[in-house]
């Protein structure tokens, strides 16, 4: 959080100098870890259903990334709001800090084997863990945790570039439905790596919502980016009528 945080902050100084995108984030922050906390809990709601006072221990761990971006979405577009901020700029910065953030929260999830993926054979990066406190599987197995930081470090630095390419020109948020077609493009596919609970007929919670994300963004993302060229023509036609 903190790093990726640093990040945006940087990118955000393009637009914003004051400190207003210090709340902004803290907004942010919280509203991912609610929506990633309210995805574990639907994910694993056998086991919270009888223990209703465990929906909210945090410390106990539990959260489930796939559903951040739908709190951050919704906490970031009040705050914004609120604060008289630029919500598009605001979620193009956002999503480059928080690409880089679940990268290296991966490292964690590697580290405790929490996340159980499909047998690996064949392969010489399959691994298995020996400690007998472990939660990681004790068979060889794809590193899906790995995969999924690899995946978000790529992200990271296409959403850098991009950034890059399109601030500054209007419209914004172009950034943003990038990042939701990349994350939730690729955590469908890894997903089938992985042997968590299935949701709906056959498919886990996380490739239910990757698939929403990734959808969202193979349209919004067109549109806005056809949206940029019309108004590029628009001004230059004025420009060279002028």
């Amino acid at each position: 959080m903190i790093v990726g945080s640093f990040v945006s902050f940087r990118a955000a100084r393009y637009l914003i100098h004051d400190d207003r995108i210090y709340p902004f984030a803290i907004a942010v922050v919280i509203g991912g870890l609610l929506g990633a906390r309210v995805a574990h809990v639907l994910d694993n709601w056998n086991v919270y259903a009888p223990r209703p006072l465990e929906l909210l221990a945090f410390w106990n761990g539990g959260i489930g990334t796939a559903g951040a971006p739908v709190g951050s979405t919704i906490a970031g577009y009040f705050a914004a709001r609120r604060l008289r901020l630029p919500i598009g700029f605001m979620f193009d910065i956002s999503v480059i800090g928080i690409a880089l953030g679940e990268a290296i929260g991966r490292i964690g999830d590697i580290i405790n084997g929490e996340h159980h993926a499909i047998p690996c054979a064949g392969l010489p990066w399959c691994v298995r863990y020996t400690n007998p406190a472990t939660l990681g599987q004790t068979d060889y197995v794809h590193p899906v945790a790995a995969y999924d930081g690899l995946v978000m470090v790529l992200i990271f630095i296409v959403l850098v570039a991009y950034w890059r390419r399109v601030r500054g020109r209007p419209p914004e948020s172009r950034v943003y439905w990038a990042y939701l077609l990349l994350f939730g493009g690729f955590r469908f596919l890894t997903s089938f790596l992985r042997l968590d609970p299935l949701f709906v007929d056959g498919l886990q919670e996380a490739q239910i919502l990757g698939l929403i994300y990734a959808v969202a963004g193979g349209i919004m993302l067109p549109i806005l980016s056809a949206r940029s060229r019309l108004d590029s023509g628009g001004r230059r036609a004025t420009t060279t009528a002028t």
